[in-house]
Order: structure tokens, then C-alpha cells, then sequence
């Protein structure tokens, strides 16, 4: 398998080929608008003289047939003839031209010279009619004719050097917005937004605002990596550390209390790694489709048994924790996955308290976990801020379509609350 080539083309140089392009045609088209208009001119100028001829014609059979004698001298330019007798010694051989010729003569017989040859009757005879005018007085002279070639040939060479210049604006504003975001993804400082150009094309802006959006959402997702991680790992390892210790312990007595108060330890500690990792591989599970169709009821009972689990940091901090139940709303997670998001609020509002009451409020559509603690400030607003665990939950509510408000509290202390679908009543209305 071939390597792909690499390009061969930057932008830098598809501006200077798109800029010889245009030049070519402009130069081409140049050429060929004056070779036509040139051609035009000629063209024009003669037809002028030859339909100014052919209708003089009328005012000569005129003038002859009321008497007037040939030559006949009409205007400054024109003779018109009757006769071929007339007809001067060096033009006699025109009158071998047929009747309706109409046109210059360029030939050795009258050089430069409009000649027009027709008939008219003249008391029932039907006599020729010649009408010459000298091309030299009515034609451009070539002094005419270079300043006319002289004016189009500058008014082309302005009007390529104007192309040249719109071209060449042009080009460069294509291409700039896209060299300058290239040389921004290339740039080693991250830290620095892309942008573009002030003036270029609105979708130039529009990319470099999605490639802003997009490079904050890939740091914050690698934030929340990290942050993922060490929450992990800290929520592992601390139930690993009561495992070891009371296995370590199981050996120092044999006293059957002590060996028992051992294995209620190791028992909880297993059961709560179990309960975090089932809560974590929740959030990479493939089946999400089938999961949120399933919903189950909220009971005391579970929110009691997660109380039960906070309620000695609380009692540590000489905090109080009250539960107040309105609904028993139907929700889709889990209760491994509940008790990490309930434990994460309770162990947030307890940590942020240094007396007072914690409220935990159930209702029909949202949970709040409400204390009279320090509250939010600008460092804490947002969910990286208040707390590392705020970030599974985060993104445990994205996995359900929950949705976590974090806000101030009247007086003082922060509420955190969770927004979640009413699926009882979506299943009702089905």
C-alpha cells in the first residue's frame, strides 16, 4: 500500500497560482476585447461612408433630372456622374463594376476611394449613375487612428491593473483566514483563541468560533479525564485501605467481637466499591437505549440508607441532616448510581458547612441538597469548582438526561439540585 503523497500546494502559493490564473485570462481577454474593437472601428467607419453614399444617390438622380450638368458636386466630398464619358480618365474602368456596388476600392484603379454605381431613368432613358468620394477626407487619418490605439490600449492596461489589484484583494482574503487559522493549530501556545482576518467571509468567523467551542470542550473533557481519574481512584482506594487494614487486623485477636467488627468492615468496604464501580461503568455502558426505558420508584428507604452512610462525617462536624420526602418520584438510575450522586451533594453541602442544618428535599421532579454553608463564589460556579465528585455527577445526570443546578441559598449556604424527567407521568400520557 502507497503512502499518501503529501500536498504540494500551500496556501501561500495557491494564492500566487490563483492570481497567474486570473492575470492569463485577463490578459487574454484583453487582447481580444481591443483586436474586436479595432476590428469594430473599421468596420463602423466604413459602413458610415457607404450608407452615407448610397443615400445621397436620391438627391443626385434629383439633380440630374432637373438639368444639373455632371459632374455633379455634392458637398464637400462627393461627385456624383451620368455618363461614362464623364467619368474622369483614371476612374473610367469603374464602370465595370456592376449596378448596386457600393464599397472602397482599394485597387490600382482608385486607391482609397468609396465608389457607389446604380441607374435612373431620365426622360425614358435609363442612364448609369456613379457617386465617388475620397476615402483620405472622410476616413481617420493615422494620427486619429494612433491616439484612438494609444487611449484604448491605456484604458486596457488600466483596467488590467485594476483586475490585477481586485484580484489580488480577493485571493488574499480567501486565503489568508485560512493560513492564519493554519498557523494558529500549528502555534504551541494553546492558550491562544483563533480568529481570523477583521472583514473576512462570515463563515471564516463561524469556523473559528466552532474551532474555539471545540477546543474548550476538548480541555474540558480532558479536565474531567483527569478529574474522572483522581475521583476514582480516591473512591477506590479508600475501601481497598479498609480491606487491607482489617484483613491485617483479623490476625492481632481472635476474640469472636473483634474478628466479627472486622468483617462488617470489610463487608462494607466491599459493598461500597462494588456500589462505585457499578456506578462508573454505568456511565461507558452501550445499553443505554434499554436502561432509560426502564424506570423504578424512589422509596424512603433507600434515601435513609444513603443518609446512614454521611451521617458520621456529619455528626463529626456537629452538623445536623434532615430529610423531608414529598413524592416518590419514578427515576431511571440505579441505586449504585443514586447513592454516588446523593453522596457526592451530601459530602459537598457537609464539607462546605461548618454548623447548621443540611436539608435533603425529594420531590416529584428534582432532589435539592440544601445548607447553610459558605455558599458559591466566583471561584466555585462552576462544577469543577464546587467539589471534584460534582464532575461524575455531571456526568452521570448527562447519561439519565438530568440536569444540575448549582445556586446560592437566600440567606447563605448553597443548594444543589438535581432536574430529572417526570417519567411517571411521560408513561402515563403514553
Amino acid at each position: 500500500m502507497k503512502a499518501p503523497k503529501p500536498p504540494s500546494s500551500t496556501a501561500q502559493s495557491l494564492t500566487k497560482k490563483l492570481s497567474l490564473y486570473f492575470n492569463a485570462i485577463a490578459l487574454l481577454i484583453g487582447i481580444l476585447v481591443f483586436a474586436l474593437s479595432q476590428a469594430g472601428l473599421y468596420w463602423l467607419e466604413d459602413e458610415i461612408n457607404k450608407r452615407n453614399l448610397q443615400q445621397t444617390a436620391d438627391f443626385a438622380v434629383d439633380q440630374f433630372q432637373q438639368g444639373a450638368s455632371s459632374p455633379l458636386i455634392i458637398g464637400p466630398n462627393i461627385l456624383a456622374y451620368d455618363s461614362v464619358q464623364s467619368l474622369p480618365k483614371q476612374f473610367q474602368q469603374l464602370s465595370q463594376y456592376p449596378i448596386g456596388y457600393n464599397d472602397e476600392i482599394t485597387d490600382d484603379i482608385a486607391h482609397d476611394l468609396f465608389f457607389y454605381h446604380s441607374s435612373f431613368d431620365l426622360q425614358g432613358e435609363t442612364k448609369p449613375l456613379f457617386l465617388t468620394m475620397e476615402a483620405e477626407k472622410v476616413e481617420l487619418s493615422s494620427d486619429e487612428w494612433r491616439y484612438i490605439n494609444f487611449a484604448s490600449l491605456a484604458i486596457m492596461i488600466l483596467l488590467y491593473l485594476a483586475f490585477d489589484f481586485a484580484i489580488s484583494k480577493l485571493s488574499k482574503r480567501l486565503v489568508q483566514p485560512v493560513n492564519q487559522l493554519s498557523q494558529q493549530l500549528k502555534s504551541a501556545h494553546r492558550e491562544t483563541s483563533f480568529s481570523v482576518p477583521e472583514g473576512s467571509a462570515l463563515e471564516f468567523t463561524e469556523l473559528s468560533n466552532s474551532l474555539n467551542k471545540y477546543r474548550n470542550q476538548n480541555e474540558l473533557l480532558i479536565k474531567q479525564e483527569q478529574s474522572f481519574a483522581k475521583y476514582a481512584s480516591h473512591e477506590l482506594r479508600t475501601p481497598l485501605t479498609v480491606i487491607l487494614g482489617s484483613t491485617k487486623l483479623l490476625d492481632k485477636s481472635t476474640e469472636p467481637e473483634f474478628q466479627l467488627r472486622q468483617r462488617v468492615r470489610i463487608t462494607k468496604a466491599a459493598t461500597d466499591m462494588q456500589h462505585t464501580i457499578e456506578a462508573l461503568l454505568s456511565l461507558v455502558k452501550q445499553e443505554q437505549t434499554r436502561e432509560n426505558s426502564t424506570s423504578r420508584k424512589l422509596v424512603e428507604k433507600e434515601i435513609k440508607q444513603i443518609l446512614d452512610e454521611v451521617s458520621p462525617l456529619a455528626t463529626y462536624k456537629h452538623l445536623k441532616v434532615e430529610l423531608k420526602i414529598f413524592a416518590e418520584p419514578d427515576i431511571q438510575p440505579s441505586p449504585p448510581v443514586l447513592r454516588m450522586l446523593l453522596i457526592n451533594l451530601l459530602q459537598n453541602a457537609i464539607n462546605a458547612s461548618d454548623s447548621g442544618i443540611i436539608t435533603l428535599e425529594v420531590w416529584q421532579s428534582c432532589i435539592k441538597v440544601v445548607d447553610q454553608g459558605h455558599g458559591l463564589n466566583d471561584s466555585e460556579q462552576s462544577k469543577d469548582g464546587h467539589g471534584l465528585g460534582l464532575l461524575i455527577v455531571d456526568a452521570l445526570c448527562d447519561r439519565y438526561g438530568w440536569q444540575l443546578m448549582l445556586t446560592s441559598g437566600e440567606e447563605s449556604g448553597c443548594i444543589a439540585k438535581l432536574t430529572f424527567p417526570n417519567t411517571g407521568e411521560t408513561r402515563a400520557s403514553d
